[in-house]
């Protein structure tokens, strides 16, 4: 059984910590150590949300998803990541943060060892954008490599044309192009019908449960608690 945990990032911090480590793990074994949002700074954020996949039976976390909204004072990891390649992204995030609020489905990460091919990647960014609806948020901004950009496209998002090379940047090396992408989590417009129905049921039901066949002979049973305690007071503030 695995269980997908929502929470404010600020109100469990060994949770975050265990997250952050986890995600370094990941990162290094693709010599990624060194990326701009390697940190655990967001831990200390009032205006993040995680959402961590574990093991109910060995209590091993296998990965996890957030989502930061932007506040005038921190950075979203996007704008961290880009801004030195075109400073517009600032702009814009900041048009979306007065016109509805804005956040960043980010850190998404899952265990290569623990949990190869069980799902957990395309259930954690369902939960992720199932959460956007106890938020005050009307878009979200992810930033995909080319392999998971088809994943991105089917959830709903939309590529940033206006940024980078026609939404291109070479990012986090020169081995990688990312697509910064964007989307109203509230409406879920363009996400593909069988994942806005899986969203709008967790939305429903935070408490869901279901059993996933994975391969042609194995079911999990993934199981949800996804609804946030505490959601922090927002005002955007010019720096």
């Amino acid at each position: 059984m695995i269980l997908l945990r929502a929470y404010r990032a600020v109100d469990d911090e060994e949770s975050c910590l265990n997250y952050a480590d986890g995600h370094r793990k990941v990162l290094e074994g693709f010599n990624l150590g060194n990326i701009s949002t390697n940190n655990n700074n967001w831990a200390y954020n009032p205006h993040v949300y995680v959402v961590e996949a574990k093991d109910i039976e060995t209590g091993e976390l296998l990965g996890g998803i957030r989502v930061q909204i932007a506040d005038g004072r921190i950075n979203l990891p996007v704008q961290d990541a880009v801004s030195h390649f075109d400073p517009k992204v600032n702009d814009m995030v900041r048009h979306y943060a007065l016109n509805g609020g804005t956040s960043e489905l980010c850190g998404l990460w899952n265990s290569r060892s623990l949990a190869p091919n069980i799902g957990v990647t395309v259930n954690l960014v369902i939960a992720g954008m199932a959460i956007c609806s106890q938020i005050p948020v009307t878009s979200l901004f992810t930033i995909v490599a080319q392999y998971t950009l088809k994943i991105a496209r089917r959830m709903g998002f939309q590529i940033e044309t206006s940024l980078g090379i026609d939404g291109e940047f070479v990012y986090p090396n020169s081995n990688f192009v990312a697509r910064v992408l964007s989307m109203n989590p509230q409406l879920l417009k363009s996400t593909h019908p069988i994942f806005r129905s899986r969203i709008t049921k967790l939305r429903e039901n935070p408490k869901l449960e279901s059993l996933e066949k994975v391969g042609k002979e194995q079911t999990i049973l993934y199981t949800h608690d996804l609804k946030i305690e505490s959601i922090g007071e927002l005002e955007w503030v010019e720096l």
